[in-house]
């Protein structure tokens, strides 16, 4: 399993997310035919979240497009990199499929995402879009037809009807069982309709849907429980630690904790020099109208490179910021229950850090109180 990080620079806000689409939209390629069906190797990319623990989890499981045997797989799991737009669904999910089709031991050939190409509101899906920033061919195949229309394909598996925007033709409903309800095949990059249809059917020997995507499902999956279930030591020592249990108290005692978690975070900076992302959190702590940008703000500060213990810390405490901002300001979805616990135990463990007493003693004054004493769990 690959962790993934959020690259620097990845858009933040839905303006600069929508000028990326812009961008890119133009090197889609339609005009080559793309790889024949049942040659070489077909791969298959599917995401699952975990919401509340702000987890994404990708898989990329390389067949050989004639045997359907696996040839490779591999997964990649972090911090989930966008909020839920419509239509910005590919900036939540293309992080962790790079980071999967990366790891993968063997070239991946045609990639077959779980979802739309170019049958997209902006016709640009998640299929056009890792075709263009991987050069490699690309398909999408849904399970149901967004907000296109079309006539219903006759009972044969093999049959096809326009799926439609309007009156322009943005992929395909395609029969892959008889009588079972279609899929909806769009073209993603380097890769014609026709083609995609093709390898769709060679993909769905037994199922309606292709053998890629029904294995990248589960795999994904696999990986998200992986990731979501606690390390029972780690939980054991965090159950344990007399830190967790005061940061859980301290925190339920503020009235306003943004503000006090600002407070904390100004304490630990001190005078030192203050990156533009502390200072971000800081205004953002002191400004109450502008506490529903928190989760615009940890998508940056997930993307902001760490050297050092405190410099770590003091981008931690930021991003727990964030997330109580977003939260206090009624933002969905909800990020983890148990943020603002942590916000006293990283004081002091910033404070531990520093070995610097005048540290200590204006964390403690921001914190509110003297915590337990900085200790190893035992």
């Amino acid at each position: 399993m690959t962790t993934v990080r959020i690259p620097a620079g990845w858009p933040a806000t839905e303006e600069e997310a929508l000028a990326v689409q812009d961008e890119l939209r133009a090197k889609v390629v339609l005009d080559e035919p793309g790889p024949p069906p049942g040659t070489g190797h077909v791969t298959g990319v599917d995401v699952a979240y975990d919401d509340e623990l702000d987890l994404v989890a990708a898989a990329a499981i390389t067949l050989d497009a004639a045997t359907l045997e696996v040839v490779a797989e591999a997964t990649g799991v972090g911090r989930i990199s966008f909020p839920y737009v419509p239509g910005l669904l590919a900036f939540r999910e293309i992080p962790a499929v790079l980071a999967a089709l990366d790891a993968l031991p063997a070239p991946p050939g045609l990639v077959v995402c779980d979802g739309y190409g170019l049958a997209h509101p902006r016709r640009f899906g998640l299929a056009s879009h890792l075709g263009v920033l991987t050069g490699l061919p690309t398909i999408g195949v849904a399970k149901n037809p967004f907000t296109f229309t079309y006539s219903a394909p006759t009972d044969t598996r093999g049959s096809t009807s326009p799926l439609l925007a309007g009156v322009e033709e943005v992929g395909r409903a395609l029969r892959t069982r008889d009588s079972v309800k279609p899929v909806f095949v769009s073209v993603g990059h380097r890769v014609t309709l026709d083609n995609a249809c093709a390898h769709v059917l060679t993909l769905t020997p037994t199922y309606r849907l292709p053998e890629t995507t029904r294995r990248a499902d589960s795999l994904c999956r696999k990986a998200l429980r992986a990731a979501s279930e606690p390390n029972p030591e780690l939980a054991e020592l965090a159950r344990r630690d007399p830190n967790r249990s005061w940061g859980r108290d301290l925190y339920e005692r503020r009235r306003n904790p943004v503000a006090w978690a600002g407070r904390v975070l100004e304490a630990a900076v001190g005078e030192g020099p203050r990156p533009p992302e502390i200072t971000a959190a800081l205004e953002l702590a002191a400004d109450r109208d502008q506490w529903h940008r928190g989760r615009e703000l940890f998508s940056r500060l997930r993307g902001t490179e760490r050297h050092g213990e405190q410099e770590e810390l003091l981008l931690l405490l930021a991003e727990l910021i964030a997330k109580l901002a977003h939260n206090a300001a009624g933002s969905a979805p909800w990020f983890d229950y148990h943020a603002g616990w942590q916000i006293g135990p990283l004081a002091h463990r910033y404070a531990k850090a520093s070995g610097d007493p005048a540290v200590r003693e204006r964390l403690e004054a921001a914190l509110g109180e003297r915590g337990p004493s900085i200790t190893e769990p035992t």
